[in-house]
């Protein structure tokens, strides 16, 4: 299934109306939206609890730095909220799932600190179901090319809709 709607959109009562295993898919996004809300907060231990407990685990951030394994990624994030704490917000979301995986394909818009200035960033979030709860297992975020950039941004003053 493919969405262009962010699954937080949907109401209690279409919650309720769906299949047991279309629920599962809205806890997903209820992972995502923790992962953001860790990033604000600089909460590390938050944020290290929404990746599945696996050494396989990896996050490439937008600021270039290759996390591999848990161990990594609580360092990387130590040193990353110790230096400047940041925001993500969500511009368009994709989501792509099955049973047992989600994916999500998302344009975000990262802010440093309290600058005025975002910038646009690609990121993949891949999401397994692990004993009843979506874990995290992967991130790759990528800052948007400028010209992708202008274009993504003009889209959106001018109304025209997503990217996609």
């Amino acid at each position: 299934m493919i969405a262009g709607v962010a699954p937080a959109s949907l109401t209690s009562q279409q919650t309720s109306a769906m299949p047991r295993f279309a629920r599962l898919f809205e806890a997903a996004a209820d992972t995502l939206s923790a992962y953001y809300q860790s990033i604000t907060e600089g909460n590390l231990d938050q944020l290290m609890s929404l990746w599945i407990d696996e050494e396989f685990v990896s996050c490439i951030r937008a600021d270039g730095a290759h996390l591999h394994g848990l161990d990594a990624i609580r360092s990387g994030f130590a040193q990353r909220f110790e230096s400047v704490r940041s925001t993500i917000e969500a511009l368009d979301i994709r989501v792509y799932d099955s049973l047992g995986t989600v994916v999500y394909a998302i344009v975000e818009a990262h802010r440093l600190g309290n600058a005025e200035a975002t910038t646009l960033v690609f990121a993949t979030y891949v999401m397994v179901h692990d004993r009843g709860e979506w874990r995290i297992a992967h991130i790759h975020a990528s800052p948007m090319p400028e010209a992708t950039a202008a274009q993504f941004t003009a889209k959106l003053r001018h109304g025209h809709g997503q990217l996609h």
